[in-house]
């Protein structure tokens, strides 16, 4: 089901947008793991990316919170022990630094110029508030955005419903005057059972999880927000 009918976008005040996936491209992660790890990058970055969300989500059911950039050392450090490479330290660090320089989707800027002169807009993300900031600033994407929010200000990971009311404090809305945008299936489960107004940005051809929840529009492009 794509957006095409008015009801919907007309009780839209704010859009909030995850990062990673949705408004940044992880090509640069892609680049840095074959440099550092050759032959085995595919196989690594695999299990890195399955395993970063799995801490996430272990992290946030064992009330043991710890900011991304630990998890996601964590998970690199696991899937070069399983795959048998060795690493140090300083490798993990420039892992976890790619994450400060991704570049935004070509269309992003652009698109986000058009949407703000018609809704509020936000980030609502897993990452650090360092490693967030820096990726908005170095894409110029600043003055679009009223809020840059983290899972740090509440210590616990997507999809906890506390994460999703971080938006409504922000803008001070009803929940479904919040649409949501997310290429994760898991993260759009989330905010659609939480009560904000979900939109999938199937980027990746994914199916969405059903959980009890309303299945979510569904976009191929950020830009069909502009319709």
């Amino acid at each position: 089901m794509y957006i095409s009918h008015m009801d919907f976008a007309k009780q839209l005040k704010a859009l909030v947008f995850d990062a990673y996936g949705t408004l940044f491209h992880i090509g640069a992660l892609n680049e840095e793991l074959n440099r550092q790890f050759g032959v085995k990058s595919e196989q690594i970055g695999n299990l890195w990316r399955s395993k970063q969300l799995e801490y996430t989500w272990l992290r946030s059911l064992m009330g043991a919170y710890q900011p991304f950039s630990k998890v996601t050392a964590d998970a690199l450090s696991y899937a070069c022990r399983v795959y048998g490479v060795q690493f140090t330290d300083e490798v993990l660090k420039k892992m976890v630094n790619a994450y400060y320089h991704l570049n935004a989707f070509p269309e992003v800027e652009e698109l986000l110029g058009k949407l703000s002169r018609q809704y509020r807009l936000a980030v609502l993300s897993n990452a650090n508030p360092e490693m967030l900031q820096q990726a908005v600033e170095s894409n110029q994407l600043n003055p679009y955005f009223e809020k840059v929010l983290s899972v740090d200000m509440v210590k616990v990971f997507k999809p906890n419903p506390s994460v999703y009311q971080l938006a409504v404090e922000s803008f001070g809305v009803d929940k479904k005057e919040i649409g949501f945008i997310s290429t994760n299936t898991w993260d759009v489960a989330g905010a659609a059972m939480f009560g904000l107004s979900a939109i999938h940005l199937n980027r990746f051809d994914t199916h969405q999880d059903v959980l009890g929840q309303k299945i979510a529009p569904q976009i191929a492009s950020l830009s069909e927000l502009l319709d």
